[in-house]
Formats: C-alpha cells, sequence, structure tokens
C-alpha cells in the first residue's frame, strides 16, 4: 500500500499536481487517473523513479535474495536486494555444477542456464545429497515452451558418506560445501530467493532497459484494460508464444479478440513487481516479470501471482510465454 501510496504522490509531481487539481474539478476522478495511467506507460517516469536504485541484477519491489552461479568461474554467490540496493552476503569459489551448456533434455547431465525461484530447505532423504538441498522451479513455463525436459534440479551439499562429487555426478545440480549450508540456509530463509545460473559472460541490465520495461508493462495492462486488441496482441512474440506452455499465439489470439470484442469494463492492478534479466545461451535480451494481478470484470475475478518472460527488442517488449 505504502508503495502505491509513493508512486502516486511521484507521478502527481511528475505530471504537476495543479494540472490535475484542474482536471479533477472539471473532469472527476476518472479522468485523473487516466492520465496517471499514461504516465506509467512512458520510459522517462520510471528513469526518475528508479534513478537512485542499484537495478544491475534487476527490479524488486520486496527484499529478495539472488543465488547467482556462474558455470564457467565455478563461484556461487548470494546478493541481498533491499529498496535498490545491493549487498554480497556469500561466496564459494569451486562450486560443481553440471556439464557445460544449456539444459536441453532430460539426462544430459547440464546444470540449466536461466532464472528460478529457490524453494526452502528440505531434507531429500538421501545422504548423496548432503545435509539438506533446495529445490529451482526447472523447468519454467519458458523452459517448456522452448521445449526443455528434465526436473530436479537443486542446490545441495556433498555426499555424507565423503564420497567424491564431480562435474557428471552432480546430474545438472549445483554443490556447496556441507560446512557452508548452514550459513547458506541462513542468508535465504526469511525472504524470497531465486537462483540465476548463467555460463560464462555475467548477465546484468541497466536503469535504461528496466526503465523501458516498466513502461511497456503498464502500456500492455492498459491496452488490456481498454479493450484495444491490436496494441495489446503488439505486445506478444507471434513465433515463440505459447500461454501456459498450451495455447500458440494464433489461437491465443482468437481467443482475446472474442473477449475484447464485448467491451467489457475491466478493473486491473497489478503491485509487487519484480524484473530480473534472464541469462541465455545465446545472451539475448530476454528478462522474466513477476507482480501480483488484482483483475476485475462483472464475470470474471482473478487475484494471483503472474509471470512473464519477454524478450526486449527496439525497445518494445516481446512475450514468449506467460503464466
Amino acid at each position: 500500500m505504502f508503495k502505491i501510496i509513493f508512486v502516486l504522490c511521484g507521478l502527481a509531481i511528475f505530471v504537476n499536481a495543479d494540472n490535475l487539481v484542474k482536471i479533477y474539478l472539471n473532469d472527476g476522478i476518472n479522468a485523473v487517473e487516466k492520465i496517471l495511467e499514461q504516465e506509467l506507460g512512458k520510459k522517462d517516469f520510471w528513469l526518475n523513479e528508479i534513478r537512485d536504485k542499484n537495478v544491475s541484477l534487476g527490479y524488486y519491489e520486496e527484499e529478495v535474495a539472488i543465488v547467482l552461479t556462474n558455470k564457467s568461474d565455478k563461484v556461487i554467490r548470494i546478493y541481498h536486494y533491499n529498496d535498490g540496493k545491493i549487498e554480497k552476503k556469500f561466496i564459494q569459489k569451486d562450486v560443481l555444477t553440471g556439464l557445460a551448456g544449456d539444459k536441453e533434455i532430460e539426462g544430459d547431465l547440464k546444470t540449466p542456464i536461466g532464472f528460478y525461484e529457490l524453494g526452502k530447505k528440505f531434507y531429500p532423504g538421501d545422504p548423496y545429497y548432503g545435509p539438506f538441498a533446495f529445490a529451482t522451479t526447472y523447468p519454467n513455463v519458458l523452459d517448456k515452451t522452448l521445449g526443455k525436459t528434465g526436473g530436479g534440479i537443486w542446490i545441495h551439499g556433498y555426499p555424507l558418506d565423503g564420497t567424491r562429487l564431480d562435474t557428471y555426478k552432480t546430474r545438472g545440480c549445483i554443490a556447496v560445501h556441507n560446512n557452508l549450508l548452514d550459513e547458506f540456509n541462513k542468508l535465504v530463509a526469511d525472504r524470497k530467493t531465486y537462483a540465476m545460473t548463467e555460463e560464462k559472460n555475467k548477465t546484468i541490465t541497466n536503469a535504461d532497459e528496466i526503465a523501458i520495461l516498466l513502461a511497456n508493462l503498464y502500456a500492455w495492462k492498459d491496452s488490456w484494460q481498454k479493450n484495444d486488441i491490436e496494441k495489446y496482441l503488439s505486445f506478444y512474440d507471434q513465433k515463440v508464444f505459447k500461454h501456459r506452455n498450451k495455447i500458440k499465439y494464433d489461437q491465443f489470439a482468437k481467443t482475446k479478440e472474442r473477449i475484447f470484442a464485448k467491451k467489457e469494463e475491466k478493473n486491473i492492478k497489478f503491485s509487487n513487481i519484480s524484473i530480473s534479466p534472464y541469462p541465455n545461451i545465446d545472451n539475448e535480451k530476454i528478462f522474466r516479470i513477476g507482480f501480483y494481478e488484482d483483475y476485475y470484470t462483472p464475470n470474471y475475478k482473478f487475484k494471483g501471482e503472474k509471470v512473464l518472460y519477454v524478450k526486449l527488442q527496439n525497445d518494445k517488449m516481446q512475450i514468449l510465454a506467460e503464466q
């Protein structure tokens, strides 16, 4: 709530509060809301909003931990992100991962390159994985859209019997020294945690890219709310996109055209937004965008988490996968 109020206050200053008051007096609160929504779709507003934040590892509206593993350097790090500040909290060198390259199929022994949620610690019941482990959400909906298979990718310890692990024996997981697991757990236990795994090149972003994506996200929402089907569909990659890894673009577009043709009044609110650079073998500008969606129409209501996987191309967000 406080975050929303802060943004609205910033918008009022950015737009000019006196003008908003005049518009309110002449045309009412709905006219003011429309102007504010338009400002949220502008890159310059967001550049001003994030100007003092470190967004090199992404933009987050809550405290998060990012577990970053570089497969080539064999280094795993934990960063804490809080209110635009990034602090390195943990590092282990000579970490064990799977084989080089991105995971494509089950059994290829590769650690997937990408960005995943990391679960809380659990006890695998097999001493081979050390004292405890953390499960990633591989394969996510983008992986499935791209035809990748496999699963059970964890961050875990070394065998309790002292058996030697190597690149092949991790089977695509990431192995951390047992004597560091308790410290690792303390740093991720009390906050939302993501596992970010890159091959060699460092995966970072910048304020310009984040501002473009935030503006595009709100422009996409605005077109959705206004039933502007042409603008709405322009945000989707027609060749790659699948909805929930099942519905291809053509079928999705036809369904949306029927829904938008009803001109149903919609009220859509986004909160708790996160935008994360997404490592990939081709070094394309791919991002994971997560947010809490509050969607209301007279006939349908939805409240819950939503995730988009997008490519930034020519300053335009192109949605590759959606869940």
